[in-house]
């Protein structure tokens, strides 16, 4: 009996409750500003992520690249991003959240 009271708590309701995935506004090319997912949503074996948020495959290539240290300039030019897009993922990734 207490074999099973503890595995209960691995499929409680709440051992399934969703992640909160990594994001950041940003205002990419087509001027307007949303939020944008960090990490690829199929890393998540959860539920769907929040529908407001959006994949932009670039935006995710320059915050892994960020994290390893390139700069906010070289991720705009490699990723084909704007400036102030490329400053505020490097500023996500270097926040201790982001470790």
């Amino acid at each position: 009996m207490r074999l099973l009271q503890h595995l209960s708590k691995f499929t409680a309701p709440e051992a399934h409750a969703r992640v909160d995935r990594p994001r950041v506004s940003l205002t990419l090319q087509d001027g307007t500003e949303r939020p944008y997912l960090l990490d690829d949503p199929g890393s998540d074996p959860g539920p769907e992520g929040d529908p407001r948020a959006a994949y932009e495959p670039r935006v995710h290539l320059a915050y892994i690249l960020a994290r390893q240290g390139h700069d906010a300039r070289w991720l705009a030019r490699f990723a084909d991003l704007p400036l102030p897009a490329a400053h505020r993922i490097a500023e996500a990734a270097a926040s201790p959240a982001a470790a």
